[in-house]
């Protein structure tokens, strides 16, 4: 019978499902292990079996593993370890046993059972026992002395919630274990042990895969001792702690990864320390891949009974103290200078891959990112940028980096330009004016190339609005549908109160710096927050809805210039309507506007714009329009806005009738510009 109530620990034993199948995995082997470190050639077999329909015929690692079996050839269960499995829970039955396997095996499978054969005072007898949470047998019996020890534990029926955390294939399990006991089997060759850990899956045609001391001996291994000085300790002689970081270089492992060490088993992944990715290449052109195992008794007290966490320091407050955080700086910096060939190899790919990415069409269509580029041609910043980005960055997040790092870059520059104006204002006659001359003219260049990136990315964005306002364009003389709201929604989208975040600067760049909205009611038109039509007698709102016209429900596009007194409205039509009565649409929302604002809101100049394709010369509106030379439009300059009470004059209006084709040219033209000063193509 077991000394304590076996049911009870289990049933508050934490453990998640994810890990819980690994877990479980792990301690059986390290049970092995442990088992069979007397012996000269030690030998592990794991058998998988998934669970199969009885008609299934495609089989793979997509099937759920049913049940486990694991042999191997150590000392067994003699009557001193069986007496060791039925004692107290966490009693140590061995260096880094806890006694919690068998509650993970109990948390996980429904059935397990033990056969074991071993000697005891020359005699070979043979154990074997099933157990559960209650009970267990022993059945001891004396067999033929010529039996060699074999110990097979064999797990079944795993329980539903675990199942489904057994997807994975044999490549995944053998990964996992090495990586767990990499250190422990390091331990083994050095004491001149031989090993084997076979893996068999049932996961269709049965597959193996050997974990054995040859595998070790190709590997290239440095083993570097230092210590971290703990000033939270008052006594010198506890202050300094010990680590041994193992560096190995193997083709064992497909990926780079770091680890710590506790009781010779791994005892969690090192997080951020930014190994590179794939494959590295030494200078004799070997590939390999670099694992890193990170040894200290420092982490023993920090580790969970069941070591499936270990939970570091993590109080940044106090620097002195031995942190996760400064353990993973002080090994990164150590993996660095081991590494330092490879990496400059990498980093050398790693600005490739920048310079690739800012010549990339495809990223250029909105940005010049090619004017990053300033940032590797100083070493400095090429250094500080090559730091920041990770091996495995995406190229959205590399390009982000890029624009962050420059932007760093801007504040630093604006710093040294006030600290330049600080020593002009304090300047003294001793002062070298060499020295500041070259100064300023420094930080005048660095500026020029800052505000070039920035002006540059701003153009070019505006060559991609461009290109899309032409496809529209050129869309409607196919006869493909596009209407007023393709085009309005480019240059002010609808609903929109934000003209500074709009493509207002199709038409004119002053209209950015006017307050815009779309899409609204003129009896809802606000500035400021606040209503600009005035109280209307009752009079005025029956004439104002006579014949159903409801002339204040009329939706337009304007904006303000309150502090001038100026607005401006912009009609917006389908390129394929003509201008019939919408030159004479905009002139009566002017008279609504200046007739019916309040006193504190009048507007004393108006400027409107009709915009639509389906016009020509002879379709010139009277009333003193005028043909606007060089393109297809019409402009009257001056026209007097008056009061619908006494004919007197409120306001000015100035119109235009242009087409989107001619906005097109306009803009086009002086984007050009730009991209003749500033050398783009």
């Amino acid at each position: 019978m077991y000394e304590v109530d076996l049911k009870d620990v289990i049933k508050n034993y934490d453990l998640r499902a994810e890990e819980g199948f690994l877990f479980c995995l792990l301690e059986a082997i390290s049970n092995a292990l442990y088992c069979s470190i007397e012996n000269s050639n030690i030998q592990i077999t794991v058998k998988i079996t998934r669970q199969y329909a009885a008609n299934e015929i495609i089989k793979d690692e997509n099937n759920y593993i049913q049940s486990l079996k694991i042999e191997d050839n150590g000392t067994g269960f003699t009557d001193d370890n069986f007496r060791n499995f039925t004692r107290q829970i966490y009693k140590t039955n061995h260096t880094g046993g806890k006694g919690l396997g068998r509650v993970a095996f109990l948390k996980i499978f429904n059935d397990v059972k033990i056969e074991s054969i071993f000697k005891e005072e020359s005699k070979t007898f043979k154990r074997t026992f099933s157990f559960n949470t209650e009970t267990i047998e022993d059945n001891k019996s004396q067999v033929e002395t010529n039996n060699e020890n074999k110990t097979t534990i064999t797990f079944k029926n795993i329980k539903p919630e675990f199942q489904e955390h057994t997807q994975k294939n044999i490549d995944f399990y053998r990964n996992e274990i090495l990586k767990h006991f990499y250190i422990f089997l390091y331990y083994l060759k050095s004491n001149n042990k031989q090993f084997e850990i076979k893996l068999i899956d049932n996961c269709g045609s049965e597959t193996e895969q050997i974990i054995n001391t040859d595998q070790l001996n190709k590997d290239t291994l440095v083993k570097e001792k230092f210590v971290i000085e703990d000033k939270t300790k008052l006594q010198d002689i506890d202050n300094m702690v010990d680590f041994e970081l193992w560096h190995i270089k193997t083709k064992n492992t497909n990926e780079n990864k770091a680890f710590y060490v506790v009781d010779e088993r791994s005892a969690g992944e090192i997080n951020n320390i930014d190994l590179p990715p794939g494959v590295l290449e030494d200078k004799s052109g070997v590939s390999y891949y670099y694992n890193a195992y990170l040894k200290s008794r420092f982490f023993s007290r920090f580790l969970n009974e069941s070591r499936t966490k270990l939970t570091l320091p993590k109080n940044k407050t106090n620097l002195d103290s031995i942190t996760e955080e400064k353990i993973q700086e002080t090994i990164k910096t150590k993996i660095n200078l081991f590494l330092k060939y490879e990496l400059e190899i990498l980093n050398k790919k790693k600005e490739n891959r920048i310079i690739d990415l800012l010549n990339n069409e495809d990223n250029n269509k909105t940005a010049n990112n090619k004017a990053y580029s300033y940032i590797l041609t100083d070493k400095e910043n090429k250094e500080k940028l090559l730091n920041t980005i990770k091996f495995n960055d995406s190229p959205q997040k590399i390009l982000s980096k890029i624009r962050n790092l420059h932007k760093k870059i801007q504040t630093e520059t604006i710093q040294k330009i006030d600290q330049t104006i600080q020593k002009i204002k304090n300047v003294k006659t001793d002062v070298d004016f060499k020295e500041l001359e070259n100064e300023i003219k420094n930080q005048i260049q660095q500026v020029n190339i800052e505000n070039i990136v920035n002006l540059s990315s701003y153009i070019m964005y505006r060559k991609y609005i461009l290109n899309i306002f032409n496809e529209g364009l050129e869309s409607c003389k196919k006869n493909k549908i596009q209407n007023e709201a393709f085009f309005h929604n480019i240059l002010l989208p609808k609903n929109s109160n934000n003209s500074t975040e709009s493509n207002l600067w199709l038409i004119d760049d002053q209209l950015l710096y006017f307050e815009g909205m779309s899409d609204v009611a003129i009896e809802d038109i606000k500035i400021n927050g606040n209503k600009i039509i005035r109280d209307l007698t009752k009079e005025e709102r029956d004439m104002l809805a006579e014949f159903n016209k409801k002339r204040l429900q009329n939706k337009i596009d304007l904006l303000f210039f309150p502090e001038e007194k100026k607005c401006i409205i912009i009609e917006l039509k389908d390129p394929k309507v003509g201008l019939n009565e919408n030159v004479f649409q905009m002139d009566r929302y002017v008279l609504l506007l200046a007739n019916f604002a309040k006193l504190e809101s009048s507007i004393e100049s108006f400027f409107t714009y009709l915009i639509t394709d389906n016009f020509n010369k002879y379709d010139k509106p009277g009333n003193g329009y005028r043909k606007i030379y060089g393109i297809d439009g019409f402009v009257r300059n001056s026209a007097d806005v008056k009061s619908y009470e006494n004919d007197s004059i409120i306001a000015n209006q100035y119109s235009e009738v242009i087409r989107y084709t001619d906005i097109y040219k306009r803009a086009n033209k002086r984007n050009r510009i730009f991209f003749e000063k500033m050398n783009l193509k």
